[in-house]
């Protein structure tokens, strides 16, 4: 009833294919509906034939019935064999199926039915063994009664039986709920146990799979694999499919006679509830994500950059959230659960500008970064007389040991970018909390921060006024501006300035050590400072005082003098700081007071707003502008002033804002280490200025200061794309002149100045190598025309720095294997260049032959199995074609002679057959013809490379060709397999002597190629397998063999020693009186020999016989003599060889010493004059340059 059941399922819906068929054929669709149908058709046919196999096996292992006590006996119950047999179970394969059933049938296991159970649930197995070791399974069952108890036991003793359990090995895991639920369903363990079994073991992995997922992969594999057997749930995919073409109702149902509807309803439900925890993990992490990137995004717009902690730490949580989506996806799909709907991420808009200096002159750098107003701004700002250079090192070298805060410096400078950006933060943080800024805080009067008395060091102080203060400016809401200004003033600062007396720099008089002759050189350089007018009278005062001035004492009177600048001569502060620039390197004390002095002072007038001293509070921010621009002052503490402006944007502050913004504020903004921060801060002052209400002159005030930093042509010319501008050393920005700019801008004529750059480049710099290397392989970023030029320099480098042109070449040949396996649009120019640079690489001698084979080869063949194409290279997909036809056009008219000759021709055979197997592809129609450009460039590429090639007219006449081709070489290679087998059977039967010359005959034999016989593994030549032999004939050859070789050893041991003595003169005598003579019968062949005998002490005899020509030692004598002539022969043919190929070296390596400064293009009058007349034709290279 149950196969009669599946059986009709399978011709219902073998009926609905026929039915869909004709429907098709009658009202024909589009691709992608049919395609959709046949999916749905092929779904079902699949999953019917599956039910009707599995259902025929559980009919005979339910009716099976075991033998007689009688059959057991009659088989093999040994101890030994059957331990074995249990052994080769736990290493259990699919190798080892044929052998596993073959011994089963002659063993008696009845003692072992538990141990090979156990041995099948404990070993290891692979997905690709659980068939071999269900068909084990079905002989042990249908043989022995207890194996099913028996393997559910086992089965029971392997799985998890608890949560807490740990899972040493999933992959194993994987495995066994593969092959313990196709053993329920072959019906070979008792269905309602194992069914309980397996449910309760799903149970334990769900609970046991709450937190890290770990074994997501095992139940999204058993959901894949067994979702309509357990579950009656067909795939969503499937499903879908079949709603859209009206089919849902043909799907096989859920139908199997191992479980129940209540079983299958259990399972649903179990699935289910994972599956909703899934969803709502992925949920939680999908917010995760959102808050982060709303973070993210906060400070970047607060600070301007993200720290890179917190970037790995979202890259983790991307990836965590991706692998999970993706699981919930294919398990969605499975239980044909729709997806759930996840909040998008933001779209927040970008408005960051980012901006890195070129270290490069000022003409390049002009147009691209504009720190500098103009030529003379930079010249004034940026070249300073270097005073360690042309000063005595007696001069400065007390001020610089009494210099004790250089390493100080750079900490105090972290620690106030900290300080900056936690108020920056905490501003961005107050803006969410608060919405906006109020403006009645705006108004709120400053409160002074107390002022700690402690008779602890300043140092121990400001570590305890900074632990202090740090928490108040990560304070999520702020209330007052004027007190946070106030924290951050006291976090920065030390001192007290709330007195009502500015702070100054004073100074005591030294009577004693000040004479009063120096005192005057004092006075008088003190008053030239109020008279100075130009950079050239500063870099002579700075020169002056190091000179005669340069003590403890009068560096202080400097700082003050300095410092009490008037404050109606702005126009002496761009000119004292460059005199504090130019003695900051041999006197940092001097910039160091400078400094803090005007910290100090600004600290002052910023608390007491005082609103009779703006000219003071001007002069102060420009002074410590211009002390910026020369880099005297830290940037990130004028930053931080800003910041307290800003803070409390009113009355003077506004005014001191814009002046530090105009004076200071474009250097800051296009500087590489402040550009982030200045821009929030720019930020930030527009929208304080939108919150207040100011007069005409304030409100044009602030739009000049912000306009000076950023102007909106150089803003958007800069910004307009977030084109980013990367930062090259001068040595970069050369070798990107010489191999770009002047090669595509060169002609022939001036490659030979370009390459003479290239080879004064300091290669042995690891830097310069890999860069140079860069720009020598990327032959896409030039011309098209330029290529040749580019090899051409390559091969003119070659001679002289070796590694470069191996490094070159590897790369090319790398990026052109690459993208064949990529296969992506967007690089095809690239690919073409590439392909061309390899062929003027061979042009100019830098790869073999060989090199360029393998390429095209590799053309045509990669991506095809057989005569099939797959996605690597569609029969759409043109390009190859185009490739293989530049290779040929580049460098295929040299491969005309030698075995380069034969290759070619070999290939264009093939190629042709490639090119005819894509143009007669059936994706080409009338609607969609083949393009005849791609047509013309072919024909023309082959008979460029072969003029008197026939071009086949179809792909029947292609593939003759190919099959000649084939037949051709096959038939070689099968003689020279013959001759090698022969060359092996002489070899071993010569004697102990003998085999070591033909040793060394075989073995120089072997090495010598022969040039006859293409050596090109990717032809598709089917080598022809001689018959196979019986046993009985392989044993009568190892027999014969045998006795071959025993009879030759016996043989050379026998040898007979020949005697050799010198002939007397006496019988040369009686021989040439006598003459050798002949026979008198001229019918019969005879030849005279001399027998010479001697006795004792007597004089040796000679006598004369005459021996026909057909005696046995006649004949052996005249094949002696005719093997030494040959033997003399062949020595003089190979002491001529060597003459000969010592006097072609000598040549070449005359030519090249000659011709090697200036490579020159490969040409056929190249070929003939560099050869000499007597190896004319010789080899296919003739090359005399260097070869990798």
């Amino acid at each position: 009833m149950e196969e009669n059941s599946t059986v009709s399922v399978f011709s219902e819906a073998a009926t609905i294919s026929a039915l869909s068929t004709d429907d098709a054929a009658s009202n024909p669709e589009s691709a992608e509906h049919e395609v959709g149908r046949k999916k749905v058709h092929d779904y079902c046919a699949t999953l019917s034939l599956s039910l009707l196999t599995k259902e025929r096996e559980r009919e005979l292992n339910r009716t099976v019935e075991y033998p007689e006590e009688e059959f057991y006996s009659k088989l093999d119950s040994k101890l030994k064999t059957c331990t074995s047999y249990i052994k080769k179970l736990k290493v259990l394969s699919e190798s080892q199926k044929e052998t596993l059933e073959k011994d089963f049938q002659g063993l008696n296991l009845t003692r072992y039915v538990s141990e090979a159970t156990q041995a099948i649930a404990e070993a290891k197995l692979k997905l690709s063994d659980v068939q071999t070791a269900l068909d084990v399974s079905t002989l042990f069952h249908r043989r022995y009664s207890e194996f099913s108890s028996a393997m559910l036991d086992s089965w029971k003793r392997v799985l998890p039986s608890q949560k807490g359990d740990p899972f040493t090995n999933p992959s194993k895991l994987r495995v066994d709920l593969k092959l313990f639920p196709e053993q329920i369903l072959l019906s070979l363990l008792p269905s309602k146990p194992a069914l309980q079994l397996l449910f309760g073991t799903l149970q334990i992995l769900f609970d046991s799979d709450r937190e890290d997922r770990a074994l997501f992969a095992l139940i999204n594999n058993f959901a894949k694999n067994f979702a309509f057997e357990f579950m009656g749930i067909h795939p969503k995919k499937i499903h879908q499919l079949a709603l859209q073409h009206e089919a849902s109702t043909n799907l096989p149902p859920a139908f199997t006679s191992v479980l129940s509807a209540d079983m299958q309803t259990s399972f649903r439900g179990l699935f289910s509830k994972y599956f909703d925890t899934l969803v709502k993990q992925v949920e939680m992490e999908n917010q995760r994500l959102r808050d982060l990137e709303q973070a993210h995004h906060r400070l970047l717009t607060s600070r301007g950059e993200v720290p890179q902690e917190k970037l790995d730490k979202y890259e983790e949580h991307v990836a965590t959230f991706t692998k999970l989506h993706t699981n919930l996806q294919g398990l969605a799909d499975s239980l044909n659960k729709d997806m759930p709907v996840l909040k998008p991420k933001a779209e927040v808009e970008d408005v960051r500008e980012t901006i890195e200096i070129l270290t490069v002159d000022f003409g390049d750098r002009a147009g691209l970064a504009p720190v500098w107003n103009d030529e003379d701004d930079r010249d004034f700002y940026e070249n300073l007389p270097d005073l360690k250079a042309t000063m005595p090192s007696m001069a400065y070298k007390d001020s610089l040991k009494e210099a004790t805060e250089s390493t100080s410096q750079i900490q105090t400078t972290e620690d106030t970018l900290a300080l900056l950006d936690a108020a920056l933060e905490a501003d961005d943080s107050s803006e969410d909390t608060n919405q906006s800024i109020q403006p009645e805080d705006l108004d709120e009067p400053v409160q002074p921060a107390p002022v700690p008395t402690s008779t602890e060091t300043p140092s121990k102080e400001k570590e305890r006024v900074v632990e202090r203060k740090k928490p108040l400016l990560k304070k999520p809401v702020i209330k007052s501006k004027g007190k946070e200004m106030a924290d951050l003033l006291d976090t920065l600062y030390e001192g007290n300035e709330d007195g009502e007396d500015e702070p100054a720099v004073l100074v005591e008089d030294d009577q004693e050590s000040v004479t009063s002759v120096m005192r005057q050189i004092l006075d008088a350089f003190l008053a030239s400072l109020l008279k100075v007018s130009s950079k050239e009278a500063v870099d002579k005062l700075a020169v002056d005082f190091t000179t005669n001035l340069n003590r403890r004492h009068y560096r202080k009177k400097l700082v003050q003098a300095l410092y009490n600048v008037p404050r109606t001569r702005a126009d002496l502060l761009p000119l004292y700081s460059r005199l504090v620039a130019i003695l900051n390197p041999v006197m940092p004390d001097v910039g160091t007071e400078l400094s803090d002095a005007i910290r100090r002072q600004f600290r002052w007038l910023v608390r007491r707003q005082d609103p009779l001293r703006l000219e003071s509070k001007l002069r102060n921010v420009r002074f410590m502008a211009e002390l910026t621009k020369f880099g005297v002052f830290p940037r990130a503490q004028c930053l931080v002033c800003l910041k307290i402006l800003l803070n409390n944007f009113k009355h003077h502050n506004v005014e001191m804002a814009c002046t530090l913004l105009e004076s200071a504020g474009r250097f800051l903004y296009w500087s590489t280490d402040s550009h982030p921060r200045m821009i929030v801060l720019l930020d930030e002052l527009l929208r304080r200025k939108a919150l207040r209400l100011f007069d005409a002159r304030i409100e044009y005030m602030i739009e000049n200061a912000y306009l000076s930093c950023c102007t909106p042509e150089t803003a958007g010319r800069r910004t307009a794309s977030n084109k980013i501008i990367k930062v090259r050393t001068p040595m970069q920005m050369f070798i990107r002149k010489i191999f770009l700019e002047d090669l595509n801008k060169s002609e022939l004529t001036e490659t030979d100045t370009l390459m003479g750059l290239a080879r004064r480049l300091p290669w042995d710099d690891p830097e310069v190598f890999e860069y140079g290397v860069r720009y020598l392989t990327a032959a896409w970023n030039i011309n098209y025309a330029s290529i040749s030029a580019l090899a051409n320099i390559l091969a003119g480098l070659a001679n002289y720095q070796d590694d470069v042109a191996v490094r070159v070449v590897d790369n090319v040949l790398d990026d052109i294997r690459t993208h064949l396996e990529l296969n992506n649009a967007k690089y095809n120019q690239r690919r073409l260049a590439m392909v061309r640079y390899l062929g003027e690489m061979y042009n100019y001698r830098l790869v073999d032959s060989s090199v360029i084979f393998n390429t095209l080869f590799s053309l045509i063949l990669f991506g095809w199995v057989g005569d099939l194409p797959t996605s690597l290279d569609p029969p759409q997909h043109l390009l190859r074609l185009r490739l293989v036809c530049i290779l040929l056009n580049t460098c295929g008219r040299y491969f005309n002679h030698g075995l380069s000759r034969k290759k070619l021709d070999s290939f264009l055979a093939l190629f042709q057959r490639y090119f005819w197997l894509k143009r007669e592809d059936p994706v080409w129609n009338d609607r969609a013809p083949f393009p005849m450009p791609i047509v013309h460039l072919v024909e023309d590429a082959i008979l460029n490379a072969r003029k008197d090639i026939k071009l086949a007219k179809s792909l029947e006449e292609a593939e003759s060709a190919v099959q000649k081709l084939t037949e051709k070489l096959q038939a070689k290679v099968n003689i020279d397999s013959l001759n090698k087998s022969l060359t092996v059977e002489e070899s071993a039967g010569s004697t102990a002597e003998g085999e070591d010359d033909s040793s060394e005959t075989s073995s120089r034999t072997g090495s010598e190629p022969d040039l006859t016989i293409l050596e090109q593994p990717d032809l598709p030549a089917e080598e022809k397998e001689p018959d196979p032999l019986n046993q009985e004939d392989i044993d009568f050859m190892a027999a014969f063999e045998k006795l071959a070789s025993e009879s030759f050893q016996t043989h050379a041991q026998s040898k007979v020693p020949m005697f050799k003595s010198a002939i007397p003169s006496a019988v040369k005598e009686q021989l040439d009186r006598e003459g050798p003579g002949g026979a008198e019968d001229e019918d019969v062949a005879t030849v005279r020999v001399g027998l010479m005998t001697k006795k004792g002490a007597k004089q040796h005899h000679i006598r004369f016989m005459e021996m026909p020509e057909e005696a046995d030692y006649v004949s052996h004598w005249k094949a002696t003599e005719e093997h030494e002539n040959k033997e003399r022969r062949e020595m003089m043919r190979l002491t001529l060889d060597m003459s000969h190929r010592q006097e072609r070296e000598e040549y070449e390596e005359l030519v090249g010493s000659v011709t090697r400064s200036v490579p020159v293009p490969r040409g056929p009058d190249i070929r003939t004059a560099v050869r000499p007349p007597h190896q004319a034709g010789y080899g296919q290279r003739g090359s005399y340059g260097r070869r990798y």
